[in-house]
């Protein structure tokens, strides 16, 4: 079965080779064929049935006909559901804040000769199919309020809350555009009590959400990688799938492989890249995409590059994936896991960019205000306009819970000298100007002094090298700021005060947070030869948008 599914996935991308258009022939369609077990119809609400649409159960796919329906050979001793590929101009249903595109078998009534025929799929038609928004983001993470790990300042719960309330305040301002969602990973940690409560969460925000399963989203109880994923996979649906919105495709993949318990080996600790069976649906769902269309690849753990642009070329079938990738207009690759922001356009390659995510409920078991390398707790609103794409990142002005600190820190609380807000009922408000912060607070400057020189230094969040270098300017003269690198201070100094602090006074967090002065790549800096001055730092980035903060010392 393995071996034909290889071959036929194999073939269709020799089939799509020959043309740069992609492949000739969607595949099937072409009515009932000899062997299969699953069946239904994909239709729209207004009855319309639905051809050309991909269907599979993570292995093999197939196309719907001019009646709508599909065929599937699925091994039903080893698949639990078959899902829809949603095509251009339609939607899943939403359930809980979930797009529900998927179709557990169990739910479905078989037929005396085993069969399944009537595994169907109701879509709804978008209105406008080439517009549209998703907020993009990355390791929630959320962890029990009595587990003793999240009471060393805020509870990830707390700030779950908070990324709802502020998805829902920006979901409120976009009003000509359907509005999505996609969780890159670690929706929980370790915890599948709490995913309900994640889609509580999320049917608050009026949002159809999608999800990439994460390496703490691993069920570690179960003896190998793919029964892991089933826990997961019973309440958020498929761990690898596909959906089509105007000209763009998502694929999600799981690129974490769990060790197997035989192995002894922490089973947190995945390796990345794709299993065999991930690589050969890969194949196969791609061999139907044609390649002027933009990929959205949505994963866990970046797929081609690190915070500090190393290349993930040890990735089970990096070679492979990459390659394949390459052959397709524009791709897009997002992911979370390292809790820190960094994007790269690949400069072998610009065919490829990465994007990796900040921890949306900010750093690490403390869930404090910014993350690992400075960008605040927050996401990107990714929006799309007839094949034109642009991002910005949005940084989150809620903050409801309650600081504890009572476990390993004895309730001492960090000063925030480096924060630029105070909390004002919940929410935030700029220390400098008294108003809320929004999306035009895209980085953050320091004064000389700040790292024992004479340097004005900026943090711009999601700085790639698409955006214009920033410019300081003081007493009308500009300057072209350098980008730092290396030794030569490239952290920031809001994450390394709030880490040093914790690794002081928090006896738990004493060996875990050990403070970085190498791990931001968007921080520039300019010389200043006076004590005392102001300036300002302006930044252009990829989509023209001009930023811009003032400093005084």
């Amino acid at each position: 079965m393995m071996k034909r599914l290889f071959f036929l996935g194999s073939f269709a991308l020799l089939l799509a080779a020959c043309n740069p258009d992609g492949p000739d022939d969607p595949g099937g369609g072409g009515g009932e064929p000899a062997s299969w077990t699953v069946s239904g119809v994909v239709s729209g609400s207004d009855g319309t049935l639905l051809k050309d649409v991909v269907v599979s159960d993570g292995i093999s796919c197939a196309v719907t006909g001019a009646d709508g329906r599909y065929y599937l050979d699925v091994d039903l001793s080893d698949r639990d559901y078959v899902f829809v590929s949603t095509p251009s101009g339609w939607s899943a249903p939403v359930s809980d804040g979930l797009a529900v595109f998927w179709k557990f078998l169990k739910d479905s009534s078989k037929g005396s000769d085993g069969k399944y025929r009537d595994v169907s799929f109701t879509l709804k038609k978008i209105s406008d199919p080439e517009r549209f928004s998703m907020f993009i983001f990355a390791d929630p993470q959320p962890r029990a309020r009595g587990a003793g790990y999240d009471n060393m300042a805020y509870h990830a719960l707390d700030c779950c809350e908070d990324m709802y309330r502020d998805m829902k305040d920006m979901k409120a301002t976009i009003t000509d555009r359907p509005v999505y969602g996609i969780g890159l990973g670690d929706i929980i940690h370790r915890d599948h009590s709490l995913l309900p409560a994640y889609k509580k969460g999320l049917s608050t925000t009026g949002i159809s959400c999608y999800n990439v399963i994460g390496n703490h989203d691993h069920d570690v109880k179960q003896p190998d990688d793919k029964t892991a994923c089933k826990t997961y996979e019973s309440i958020l649906g498929p761990s690898n799938y596909s959906f089509n919105l105007g000209k763009c495709h998502f694929v999600v993949l799981d690129d974490m492989i769990a060790p197997d318990a035989s192995t002894g080996r922490d089973r947190d600790n995945c390796d990345t890249g794709l299993t065999e069976e991930i690589w050969q649906w890969l194949q196969n769902d791609l061999a139907r995409v044609p390649f002027d269309r933009i990929l959205m690849v949505c994963a866990h753990s970046p797929m081609f590059r690190l915070q500090g642009g190393s290349e993930r070329s040890k990735a089970r079938h990096y070679a492979d994936y990459r390659n394949l990738f390459s052959k397709y207009s524009k791709v897009y690759a997002w992911a979370g896991h390292t809790h820190t922001t960094c994007n790269y356009v690949d400069k072998s390659n610009p065919v490829i960019e990465t994007h990796t995510l900040t921890r949306v409920t900010g750093a690490l078991w403390t869930n404090e205000f910014l993350g690992a390398n400075g960008t605040p707790r927050g996401y990107v609103v990714f929006d799309y306009n007839n094949g034109d794409v642009r991002w910005k990142f949005k940084p989150i002005y809620w903050q409801t819970g309650a600081f504890t600190g009572t476990y390993g820190g004895g309730g001492k609380q960090p000063d925030y000298k480096w924060r630029e807000w105070d909390y004002t009922g919940g929410r935030a408000v700029m220390k400098a100007t008294g108003k809320e912060l929004d999306e035009g607070y895209q980085m953050q400057l320091f004064a000389p002094g700040t790292y024992g020189d004479k340097y004005v230094y900026a943090n711009v969040f999601m700085w790639d090298e698409m955006w214009k270098t920033p410019v300081f300017t003081t007493d009308g003269v500009p300057a072209t700021m350098k980008r730092v690198s290396g030794s030569d201070n490239s952290y920031s100094m809001a994450d390394w005060d709030i880490t040093s602090f914790y690794q002081k006074n928090n006896s738990y967090l004493k060996n875990e947070f050990i403070p970085s002065t190498a791990n931001c790549d968007s921080m520039f800096r300019a010389f200043v030869d006076t004590a005392h001055g102001s300036g300002s730092v302006s930044v252009t980035d990829r989509f023209g948008n001009t930023y811009t903060s003032t400093i005084t010392w």
